[in-house]
């Protein structure tokens, strides 16, 4: 899946209109850094193209979109999806 069409995917998680530029570059920088903690994590790049790995990344630009008096951490559901997926990737190999 592209960054584009990521970014469509990360607006309706975040419920932004998908019209709306206002926000793309900080959606994009967080898609970008949520893509690479998970594949530094372990996940594949076809892991990720799959539907659970689309929705990993929407729920961690979410997470990260969420964000409380500066802490920064991604939801037990995060990881647990991104265990299961690194997992997933080992077992291609």
């Amino acid at each position: 899946m592209t960054t584009e069409e990521l970014l469509v995917e990360a607006k309706k998680g975040l419920n932004i209109p998908a019209d709306s530029t206002a926000f793309d570059g900080v959606i994009n920088q967080k898609i970008l850094a949520v893509s690479a903690y998970a594949q530094n994590a372990g996940v594949s790049e076809t892991q990720l193209a799959t539907d659970i790995g689309v929705g990993l990344i929407v729920m961690g630009v979410a997470d990260l979109w969420n964000l409380q008096g500066g802490g920064t951490s991604f939801s037990p559901a995060f990881n647990m999806i991104l265990a299961q997926l690194a997992g997933a990737s080992e077992a291609e190999e």
